[in-house]
């Protein structure tokens, strides 16, 4: 199996992916305990992940991966998103913080 693309995405489209393919067949036992994980831990429906990804996407700092973590994680409050980036390379100004927080808050 040759890897052709790779793109950071959430627990929640993980989930949307693997619900597509066990609607196509038969999981095996290992995608099957990863559909079972993904269902318990995703909180977003597919429709607000895509809205929150296009409301992130406009901070021009936060790369798919950081997005992908904020979908993931839900940060509501300025210490945790600092907590979310302080073993990255990226310094947010606390304007940008603030929007992630607030964007978060829509949505959750």
């Amino acid at each position: 199996m040759n890897v052709i693309d790779e793109e950071p995405i959430s627990i929640a489209e993980a989930k949307n992916i693997m619900n597509k393919r066990k609607n196509e067949g038969d999981l095996s036992y290992e995608q099957n305990i990863t559909y079972e994980y993904l269902k318990k831990m995703s909180t977003l429906s597919p429709s607000k992940v895509k809205n929150i990804r296009k409301d992130l996407q406009e901070i021009e700092i936060l790369k798919p991966k950081h997005i992908a973590k904020i979908i993931d994680i839900l940060p509501d409050t300025d210490d945790e998103v600092k907590l979310l980036f302080e073993k990255e390379m990226t310094n947010l100004k606390k304007d940008e913080i603030k929007k992630i927080v607030e964007i978060v808050k829509k949505y959750k």
